[in-house]
């Protein structure tokens, strides 16, 4: 058995390989290419909206914090306006107060100067019962 170069096998095997990379090229390495280029094309799409979406994120999220400082300001307004009321109705109610008080004091000077003044009348009227009352005690000495 010896070795021989067949050139007919030979051009068999290589007609048979191109066909081959021909039938890949067309039925497999096209296909695939093509969906990879459509792949990185989406991909593409994708980044550009991703960002155009954060320009659109920032100015959201400005508009949110624009927002929220508003709401804390008008808080800090709504806290202090009812603040003040409140320190004037409590102004007002202590100072209704204090001036009962004051009333009521003066009524009850009033009355005990009134009743100093009876007392003192009815201190009076007994003096001459005291007074005999005492020298009586002094001549019991």
């Amino acid at each position: 058995m010896s070795i021989t170069l067949n050139p007919y096998l030979m051009l068999l095997v290589f007609v048979t390989f191109i066909l081959l990379i021909y039938l890949l090229n067309q039925w497999l390495f096209k296909p695939m290419m093509t969906f990879i280029g459509n792949r990185d094309a989406s991909i593409e799409r994708d980044l550009s909206s991703t960002q155009s979406h954060k320009g659109d994120i920032q100015r959201i999220d400005e508009e949110i914090t624009q927002i929220l400082s508003n709401a804390r300001k008008e808080a800090a307004q709504i806290l202090e306006v009812a603040t003040k009321e409140a320190k004037a109705t409590y102004e007002e109610k202590i100072n209704a107060k204090k001036a009962e008080n004051e009333k009521k004091l003066a009524e009850s000077k009033q009355a005990l100067q009134d009743q100093q003044a009876q007392l003192y009348a009815e201190l009076l009227e007994q003096l001459p019962v005291f007074k005999l009352a005492l020298d009586s005690k002094l001549k019991q000495i």
